[in-house]
């Protein structure tokens, strides 16, 4: 149970320093890369909340309303990289486009897996850490191969 408690607290600290620290760069970014570091600030700091409730496990019936924001989202992943979409402050790697069919599919995964969040009732602590945990992972598991480190 500890090591959930680790790696879901490791996750949401590099969402949250990942929401805090473009924050200043989002000043510079302009049109589809603007949006999508918005869409990406707006899930971090969703997925900041959710794992702050499952750590202290407080209000875990409000995670529904911030998964329910992150599904929301979630869908509009690839939409928001069309091709020649790298201008700067993006930390968007050009693997994303090398590796179109593999960027979708771990784009689906978020966005089953934070619908299945969405879905949950609060009422199970067990089920509803280890969906956190999935959700978790599939931001991580796209972010670390596909976006930049500063």
């Amino acid at each position: 149970m500890n090591k959930m408690f680790r790696a879901i607290g490791s996750a949401v600290f590099a969402m949250a320093f990942a929401a805090v620290s473009p924050g200043f760069a989002h000043d510079h970014a302009t049109g589809i890369v603007k949006e999508r570091m918005d869409a990406m600030e707006s899930m971090a700091k969703h997925m900041k909340a959710v794992s702050e409730r499952i750590k202290n496990k407080r209000d875990l019936a409000a995670i529904k309303m911030d998964a329910e924001a992150i599904a929301a989202l979630a869908p509009h992943i690839t939409h928001q990289f069309p091709p020649g979409s790298t201008q700067h402050p993006t930390q968007a790697k050009a693997s994303i486009w090398q590796n179109w069919a593999d960027f979708e599919s771990k784009a689906r995964v978020l966005e089953i897996e934070s619908g299945k969040l969405a879905k949950m009732s609060s009422d199970d602590f067990g089920a509803l850490s280890t969906q956190v945990r999935a959700v978790s992972q599939a931001c991580g598991s796209c972010h670390e191969q596909y976006r930049a480190k500063k």
